[in-house]
């Protein structure tokens, strides 16, 4: 090839460079940071555990949980999935997807809307354990009362609230999963399995302990 040919043909050499120097910026730019999904994994598979272990010999349990169809939310898909790989070993395992508009969003504060949770309880009248990955919903006196006879299971796997106390001490709630209250040392070693994953993020609430629990 001669200079005149080289000549000829750096614009399109150029050209083609600049396409593709675009196409990998984009792809680059596009990618989300990487998410570490071992904690959550480890949510859903010590709450799935220990929800069978509530349950007795009833084999259903129902999970409440938010709509993320229109949210990508690879945390909770990570807790769910893994929820549902282990408890469907022993249970049959319903999903309920709570959706809620931007305005019932704030209204709720996170927690599941009352009239919603009710319509899960008269669903399945004779579900072994009622799972919410939501906020527990704030109820009338009248209401909390009638809860108190009703037959599952009631866990809650989501960030502490002052209100739990009471309602694990009534037994409202049966079993909470919230985030740790005490931070880990600097020099905490690297979980190296699930349960290890576990107790580094998250701690369980019993009935029987609520008493020392913080308001």
């Amino acid at each position: 090839m001669n200079k005149r040919s080289i000549l000829s043909t750096l614009p399109l050499l150029l050209g083609v460079l600049a396409i593709l120097s675009a196409s990998s910026f984009l792809v680059f730019t596009r990618r989300e940071p990487k998410i570490e999904l071992n904690p959550y994994q480890a949510l859903g598979t010590v709450a799935a555990e220990e929800t069978i272990k509530l349950s007795g010999d009833k084999d259903q349990i129902v999970v409440a949980t938010q709509d993320s169809r229109e949210f990508e939310m690879p945390a909770l898909a990570a807790q769910l999935k893994a929820f549902q790989t282990t408890a469907r070993k022993r249970a049959k395992v319903t999903v309920e997807k709570i959706t809620m508009d931007a305005m019932t969003m704030m209204t709720a504060g996170g927690r599941i809307p009352a009239e919603q949770f009710f319509e899960i309880l008269q669903k399945y009248p004779k579900a072994g354990a009622i799972v919410l990955f939501l906020g527990f919903p704030l109820l009338r006196d009248r209401d909390s009362d009638a809860l108190q006879q009703r037959a599952p299971k009631m866990v809650v796997v989501a960030a502490y609230r002052a209100d739990y106390q009471e309602l694990l001490e009534r037994r409202l709630i049966d079993l909470a999963i919230v985030p740790r209250f005490d931070a880990l040392p600097e020099i905490a070693k690297k979980p190296r399995t699930l349960r290890e994953w576990f107790e580094q993020e998250y701690v369980i609430l019993a009935t029987e302990k609520a008493s020392a629990l913080p308001r």
